[in-house]
């Protein structure tokens, strides 16, 4: 993270908690009669729970890979099939997970200090956390047989993907408002709604390794190693209710459900890639390359023999040229969330 970058994210958060600290020290000021301000009406709140995430467009360096795959080598050799008749046999076995894993989940935990009003009415500060990482093992190795003497061409296709990540990740200094109502001495039933400055990234590693093996046994490899990340900020707002029980001590408890609304474009980061090409007599080369760019999403199109397929992938290198193949990407971490947590009375 840069200086800039550091010193915006320390004046937002300083603000946030300076507005903050004056909402909640101001409300002295703002007592309903009967109701008057004491440091018992301040309380901490700690939370946690997951969050329901479908961040499209990250999600879509999983599918493109998955696309890979399935035209490499399942189209590849089925179209080879056909075209050789029965004399030609292509023999796939996968290995790991049977597909490149999305992010559809993702873990949101925080914590508020709170201030009560009136019974009525309750106004909080705290930070809001939000992580995922999900990560792949995909392999496929393809056998191939042919009865025809004349056949030279090579015995074995191998690709394994190990290391494939995708990790997502923001943060939100949050002032929030509750309105509550009581239900008896246990119970109260919340509405809450809140905001502040958001921070968001993602980050994925792909680490493809293809192999061939010839009709003699020799084997050719390559390993190409992407990894790209990206930041931003925004803004995040959240609305939501909740059910609160006593304990009876300094403890209640309580659910929470609501929608948080974290959406984040132009995010910028480093990025670097690596590729080794490996020959039959175990002599390496590498080509190494690094950068650092903002995110866009890109339409790719391969045509070759066995066919065509067109893929959008994210990425954060700079393009060669502008057309149609960049598109906006946007990092979408909005959905619903379910908490649980206990307020510790001051």
């Amino acid at each position: 993270m840069d200086l800039r970058r550091a010193a915006r994210i320390s004046r937002a958060v300083l603000l946030s908690f300076v507005a903050a600290l004056t909402v909640l020290t101001g409300s002295a000021l703002a007592q309903e009669d009967g109701y008057p301000f004491r440091l018992s009406n301040f309380s901490i709140e700690l939370l946690g729970g997951f969050s329901k995430l479908n961040p499209k467009e990250f999600n879509a360096y999983a599918a493109a890979e998955d696309a890979y795959v399935q035209f490499s080598y399942v189209t590849r050799f089925n179209y080879y099939k056909a075209l050789y008749g029965a004399a030609y046999q292509a023999t796939s076995v996968r290995t790991g997970d049977s597909q490149f894993n999305q992010i559809k989940y993702g873990t949101a935990y925080g914590f508020r200090l709170r201030y009560e009003l009136s019974p009525s009415l309750g106004l909080s500060a705290g930070i809001q956390f939000l992580k995922k990482s999900q990560s792949s093992n995909v392999g496929l190795n393809v056998t191939v047989q042919d009865s025809d003497p004349a056949y030279a061409g090579p015995l074995a296709y191998g690709y394994q993907n190990s290391g494939f990540l995708l990790s997502v990740s923001s943060w939100v200094p949050e002032v929030a408002a509750h309105f509550c109502w009581q239900y008896g001495p246990i119970f109260r039933v919340e509405a809450l709604i809140g905001g502040g400055p958001m921070f968001i990234s993602c980050h994925s590693i792909s680490q493809r390794l293809t192999s061939v093996t010839s009709a003699s046994g020799a084997v050719t490899s390559n390993l190409t190693t992407v990894d790209m990340s990206g930041q931003a900020s925004g803004f995040s707002g959240e609305l939501g209710a909740r059910v609160c029980a006593r304990t009876g001590g300094f403890l209640d408890l309580f659910a929470e459900g609501t929608y948080s609304f974290r959406e984040g474009a132009e995010l910028s980061g480093p990025g670097s890639s690596r590729s080794t090409d490996s020959d039959a007599s175990g002599a390496a080369t590498t080509a190494t390359a690094s950068w650092s760019g903002i995110w866009n999403s890109r339409l790719t199109t391969i045509t070759n023999d066995w066919g065509k397929y067109s893929v959008i992938a994210p990425q954060n290198q700079i393009p060669t040229s502008s057309g149609s193949g960049i598109i906006k990407y946007v990092l979408n971490l909005s959905g619903f969330q379910l908490k649980a947590g206990l307020t510790i009375h001051l």
